[in-house]
């Protein structure tokens, strides 16, 4: 019960201190994926001139909202995972004088951002509604994959943030590839407009591109995801998270020596 307290502590923390002394608040929290999608949309549109591809079945046609239904969800995995790094880093004091379950400055960080994708996914439905879309009727499904979503970038989040702890090059090399994977992920693209097939597989099979065309199936598509896709993300969680967790649990009781 302590720990379960002190977890709940951990995130309104997180939550409180987020924007703390900020005129606009949360409102950073939408502002900034949508200064995100107005630059790629431009970039998208008139610089390269594309044309956004329909829906299927959905029918929609819209790159804007194409955009936000990968972006929002790709954000909640950016964060956490530079921010969880940090918060273990920077709790040096609290891991030095209290016991607890070291974890639980991870668990915070994922909680708290995923109130944020909880929160930015409520507007996003407002925006698909006056599109003509029906996001309602995939609610149950997309808590389905934001929850698996949730337990892969938890385990990225506890490996990264364990390894970060004896070696700080790991902040700095991951800002690298979490480019890359943002690249290599279809936020910003349609998988159809690939024209090489081993890039095309990557976009769509790759760890987190599989996640993201799953969002899209379900928001822009307004398709339910295959059950081949839907049980490969499901693997992919758990043994992300076993990972993740077996490896924080290795280092963790080393942690304070490290400091």
């Amino acid at each position: 019960m302590a720990h379960r307290n002190l977890l709940y502590l951990l995130s309104l923390k997180e939550l409180r201190t987020r924007y703390k002394k900020s005129v606009l608040g949360w409102a950073w929290s939408l502002l900034n994926p949508i200064s995100q999608m107005l630059i790629f949309t431009i970039i998208f549109t008139y610089v390269f001139g594309q044309n956004p591809l329909a829906g299927d079945p959905s029918g929609l046609k819209n790159f804007p909202l194409y955009f936000l239904c990968g972006l929002l969800p790709w954000n909640f995995f950016a964060i956490t995972t530079s921010t969880a790094m940090g918060n273990v880093q920077n709790g040096a004091g609290l891991i030095k004088k209290v016991t607890f379950p070291h974890e639980h400055l991870v668990f915070s960080v994922v909680v708290a951002q995923f109130v944020t994708l909880l929160i930015e996914t409520i507007i996003l439905f407002v925006a698909l509604t006056l599109a003509g879309q029906t996001p309602l009727v995939w609610l149950p499904i997309l808590l389905v994959l934001y929850g698996l979503w949730a337990l892969f970038t938890t385990g990225v989040a506890l490996a990264l943030s364990a390894a970060n702890v004896f070696f700080h090059d790991v902040q700095y090399l991951w800002s690298i590839v979490s480019q890359l994977l943002f690249y290599a992920t279809p936020v910003i693209y349609f998988i159809p407009l690939i024209k090489l097939d081993a890039l095309r597989n990557v976009a769509n099979y790759g760890p987190t591109g599989s996640f993201i065309v799953a969002f899209h199936d379900v928001l822009y598509d307004g398709r339910m995801p295959s059950i081949a896709r839907v049980g490969y993300l499901a693997v992919l969680a758990a043994f992300t998270l076993a990972a993740g967790a077996w490896i924080f649990g290795k280092l963790s009781p080393r942690f304070a020596e490290q400091m």
